[in-house]
């Protein structure tokens, strides 16, 4: 399961946060090949890609780990709805 290459596109961190993660602490990581797809709740994407009020729901059964994908947003859409 340990790989030697990171398994995410949005590493490293373009811009230096509190949580963000460096080309030089990834260094220090260890990566696993993808296996599982959890289901998470959450407010609202913020302006650097990051999940804001994230919680764990459930593991999820419907989809492999490699096909994931961050699915559009449709906040505007509820919003414009909401609004008739």
């Amino acid at each position: 399961m340990k790989i030697d290459i990171c398994p995410f596109a949005n590493l490293p961190e373009k811009k230096r946060t509190q949580w963000a993660l460096t080309k030089e602490e990834m260094k220090n990581c260890v990566w696993l090949k993808p296996k599982l797809v959890a289901q998470i709740e959450f407010t609202e994407w913020t302006p650097d890609g990051h999940l804001r009020h994230s919680k764990f729901v459930g593991l999820g059964e419907d989809k492999e780990a490699g096909v994931v994908a961050r699915e559009p947003d449709t906040k505007h859409l509820y919003n414009r709805w909401r609004h008739r």
